[in-house]
């Protein structure tokens, strides 16, 4: 049974919102979300895990947020290209943050 888009974006859903208890739930996720952005063209998921990860960043005590130490820099450089593909506005935005 192949299942619609919308079911994939509603299991695409569920997965964020519940999490990965296993690296295989998350191997699972990657794979449907590779499948749904192929076939739809729709980058929303991409998008909210990389602006999570900057977020991250940004926030976490231990990094001194601009200030951070270069391994983490360059981290967050990396992911804010990923998402300059994906969006040029947002990716503007975290690169101001670190400005």
């Amino acid at each position: 049974m192949t299942k619609t888009v919308e079911e994939i974006r509603y299991q695409l859903e569920e997965w964020l919102a519940q999490g990965f208890t296993s690296p295989e739930d998350r191997a699972k996720y990657q794979a449907l979300k590779e499948q749904y952005e192929d076939e739809t063209l729709d980058y929303s998921f991409s998008r909210r895990e990389i602006t999570g990860q900057l977020e991250l960043i940004i926030t976490s005590r231990e990094n001194d947020f601009p200030n951070l130490d270069e391994v983490t820099k360059a981290e967050y450089l990396d992911l804010v290209a990923q998402l300059d593909d994906l969006d040029k506005r947002q990716a503007d935005y975290y690169r101001k943050q670190l400005a």
